[in-house]
């Protein structure tokens, strides 16, 4: 069971950096960097796809002689039945968000316009609709812009950047490595998305900010796969398997730290390659 939920948890967060939507911290530096959503993807897409061969390759080997003896057994549990007018629904709403994604429209409320679209025609009771919404989630994110942004009043952050940006250096493929590894560390220290909210006012001070801020992208995603704790998807993925499964945090980071480095390492490379 353990190959299947390294697979799972490692390989949502290497694809969550294909797109703006993949994940909150990409919606947050799509929002500071005001880079297009085609334009996004076509540089995050093929080291999200690099990085989930690499993923595959490291889980395959690490794995082998588990899944070569592995036999798939289970209670075969009943399909509910398919509502064919929601479903049809559901896909024309949803390519039409895409394509608004594409030509540029606002993400928010391209998404919520759709939301509200399916509400509409589906003719459903929207309370029950609403319970499932996460509001404490959506509160958290909230009170974490407050607190970021009264801790950039404070002027700290601009304080911690004077410190360090010798150390960042001059030339861009110089910044690029060294706000890798700096962002790695910063998201497994204060979590990805305080930490992109802190570094996204440093951005512009780079030489080329565009590619610092896919740089910051990656780093911040790729770095959710160093440990267990290291973003909501491995929390997930390991609690819903808890009553079959008890993965410790060795388990997952035997795995984690290589996927994390060679992944990281192997997605700034394209970057510079391509910029």
């Amino acid at each position: 069971m353990l190959p299947y939920l390294m697979a799972l948890a490692t390989s949502a967060n290497i694809g969550s950096a294909a797109t703006l939507v993949g994940n909150p911290q990409n919606m947050i530096i799509g929002h500071f960097s005001h880079i297009g959503f085609s334009r996004f993807s076509a540089a995050l897409l093929p080291p999200a796809i690099i990085g989930l061969a690499i993923n595959f390759i490291i889980l395959r080997a690490g794995f082998r002689k588990i899944l070569k003896e592995a036999v798939i057994e289970g209670e075969v549990h009943a399909i509910p039945t398919l509502d064919c007018s929601l479903f049809a629904i559901v896909c024309v709403v949803f390519v039409l968000i895409f394509v608004c994604f594409v030509a540029g429209l606002n993400l928010a409320w391209t998404a919520l316009a759709g939301a509200v679209l399916v509400m509409v025609l589906a003719r459903r009771d929207t309370h029950e609709v609403l319970k499932l919404v996460d509001w404490h989630l959506l509160v958290f994110f909230a009170a974490l812009f407050v607190v970021v942004d009264g801790l950039s009043d404070t002027g700290l952050p601009d304080a911690i950047y004077s410190r360090l940006q010798p150390v960042f250096g001059s030339r861009v493929p110089t910044q690029a490595w060294n706000l890798t590894w700096f962002s790695v560390a910063g998201s497994n220290i204060f979590s990805n998305v305080p930490f992109v909210l802190v570094a996204g006012k440093w951005i512009t001070r780079f030489a080329e900010p565009e590619l610092m801020w896919k740089v910051l992208v990656l780093a911040t995603t790729f770095a959710g796969n160093l440990t267990i704790i290291g973003s909501v998807a491995n929390m997930i993925v390991v609690e819903s398997a808890r009553e079959h499964l008890e993965v410790s945090f060795w388990d997952y980071a035997r795995f984690g730290i290589p996927i994390t480095i060679l992944t990281t390492v192997a997605g700034v490379a394209v970057l510079l390659l391509m910029r």
